[in-house]
């Protein structure tokens, strides 16, 4: 079992529900059940916890930043622990460097939290999620929520780990 620092978490899919519509009720969003008992349990013993997310829907004008930012501000209220969110808010069209499958977000969050890459886990469903992995050099836990089973018949490689769920990532990593 590898000792992780930090703990990376895509949002969607893999702390939450998966809505193909673009979330366009972001406040109806909701948690997986067992997100909060296991994000209080990874802090408890010791991990640094953060969720890179890309959000277009700012972008596309759905919603704007505040909204994500208020929807974080009550996960963290809910699951009462409080993981850094790293959000980028771009169009899929803008290249930017944050949007996975670019590594921009990993690597703020390693520079933040003073982590290198081999000591950090991102942990996601979806082959964007294993691209910006692979290009900051850090291990991928795959999830089979979300999008996580297609995902699974069409990454180039094994990810480190397959979880059913993240309630499954305790058995690795706690």
């Amino acid at each position: 079992m590898k000792s992780y620092r930090l703990l990376l978490f895509d949002r969607d899919g893999t702390l939450t529900y998966e809505n193909r519509d673009y979330h366009r009720e972001l406040m109806a969003l909701k948690a997986y059940p067992f997100t909060g008992s296991l994000l209080r349990d990874l802090h408890q013993a010791g991990h640094q916890l953060a969720v890179v997310t890309n959000q277009s829907g700012v972008a596309r004008g759905y919603w704007s930043l505040k909204d994500v930012e208020a929807v974080h501000q009550r996960f963290c209220r809910e699951w009462g622990v409080d993981p850094i969110f790293y959000v980028c808010p771009h169009h899929p069209g803008d290249g930017c460097p944050c949007r996975k499958p670019q590594p921009g977000l990993i690597r703020q969050a390693m520079a933040h939290h003073r982590s290198g890459p081999e000591a950090t886990l991102m942990v996601g469903d979806s082959p964007a999620d294993f691209g910006a992995a692979q290009s900051a050099g850090v291990a991928f836990a795959l999830v089979l929520t979300g999008r996580g089973r297609l995902t699974r018949a069409h990454l180039p490689q094994p990810p480190e780990m397959v979880l059913d769920s993240i309630a499954d990532l305790r058995a690795y990593v706690v």
